[in-house]
């Protein structure tokens, strides 16, 4: 039987501890409160300190990113409440808590307050995976709600344009930060409701949690819940997150990235009909390239038959070109015969013929026949025709009799 265990390194253990933490989702993004202790500024804006209570003290860090967004200036004593995921720094085997956002306790008890807020709403089921819509990435006419003359919507509109051109983008413009926002960001939601839609995206840049206060307006979120089109929020940065996000079909960490959610790239719509033709031309040459060996293979069997039945063939028109011959002989020699015939006929009708039998013609002075004896009156001038020559003559006297 073999006993044999395996045997870890000192990172492979602090590796595997990591992996544990980083996957459990309730060390994320959780608020803890206490005292600041030990606090350094790090050189390059990075803050780096602890936080304790009476009976215990965890180690904490906040990079320059989300330190540049605190409001006061945080020192040891300073009671605080802060957002962060615990993590494990596996170099040295401890664990420490990574700091998105800091608010003094007086302050810190809006984040107390957003909390309960969040899971009343979580009970009520706004945040619910079933609830969420699909995005229709084909859309006729995509509607963002953002400030005016903003960076949010400049990224929004470009991104869009460029990856789906043919998708109308109505603008419904709306302040995003200050006591005003959310009744303005509501009325532009309800006005927007009245457009027929594929998506809406509910966005702006990155801020403070003062900033982004708006986006968690309880009489917003259950609006956004009721939404009648597909909801995308991106409101902020990957760390900012809001009520609005959670209630959101898709939520996007950035506006640019709210504009790929809604959209797809014109640029795959055309590499998918590229292999679609692609597939028909290799299935069109395959099909003939079976078509090409199947006559191959008919080719010796209708060689076979063409052979046979132009020997037949060449036979039968020997035969007929003989009964052609004949007939064609035959009916020559009779068309001649009637030729010789009718030469006979026209020669003894011909006058010149009639004269030599001593017959003779008789004319007018004008050379017109004369067929009948009382088209010549007395003294008339008249042309006798008879074999060897004509007479010219002049008439005296006119007899008429019956022959």
């Amino acid at each position: 039987m073999n006993n044999e265990r395996t045997i870890y390194t000192v990172n492979d253990v602090n590796q595997h501890i990591k992996s544990l933490i980083s996957q459990d989702t309730s060390l994320k993004y959780i608020l803890v409160k206490g005292e600041i202790s030990n606090f350094k500024n790090g050189a390059a804006g990075h803050l780096y300190f602890s936080l304790k209570d009476k009976d215990s003290l965890i180690n904490v860090v906040m990079f320059s990113a989300y330190a540049q967004k605190i409001v006061f200036v945080p020192k040891n004593g300073d009671e605080v409440i802060v957002l962060a995921s615990v993590d494990v720094y596996a170099p040295r085997g401890s664990y420490q808590l990574f700091c998105y956002e800091m608010q003094q306790v007086g302050q810190g008890t809006l984040l107390v307050e957003l909390e309960k807020l969040k899971k009343k709403l979580q009970l009520e089921g706004l945040f619910d995976v079933s609830r969420k819509r699909s995005i229709n990435l084909y859309p006729h006419a995509i509607g963002v709600i953002t400030a005016k003359n903003s960076a949010a919507i400049k990224d929004i509109v470009t991104n869009i344009k460029r990856r789906y051109p043919i998708a109308d983008i109505y603008v419904f413009y709306s302040a995003v930060q200050g006591e005003s926002a959310p009744k303005e960001i509501l009325k532009a939601f309800n006005e927007a409701q009245k457009y027929d839609l594929d998506t809406l995206i509910i966005g702006r840049g990155g801020g403070s949690s003062e900033d982004l206060s708006a986006f968690n307006d309880e009489t917003l979120v259950r609006a956004i819940a009721n939404s009648k089109m597909p909801i995308i929020a991106a409101v902020g940065h990957e760390i900012d997150t809001t009520l609005v996000d959670y209630v959101a079909d898709k939520r996007a960490s950035t506006p640019t990235g709210a504009a790929e959610l809604a959209t797809v790239d014109r640029r795959e719509i055309e590499q998918h009909f590229q292999y679609c033709l692609d597939d028909m031309k290799e299935a069109i040459i395959e099909k003939l390239n079976d078509m090409r060996e199947n006559v191959s293979e008919r080719d010796k069997e209708l060689q076979e038959i063409f052979t046979d039945k132009i020997s037949g063939l060449k036979d039968n028109i020997d035969d007929i070109g003989l009964e052609l011959k004949e007939a064609l002989a035959n009916k020559l020699e009779y068309l001649h015969q009637t030729l010789v015939l009718r030469q006979e006929q026209l020669k003894a009708l011909n006058p010149r013929q009639i004269l030599e039998r001593g017959y003779s013609i008789t004319a007018d002075e004008n050379g017109k026949v004369v067929t009948n004896i009382k088209e010549i009156k007395k003294a008339s001038k008249i042309i006798t025709y008879i074999s060897g020559g004509k007479i010219k003559s002049t008439v005296d006297e006119i007899e008429e009799r019956k022959l």
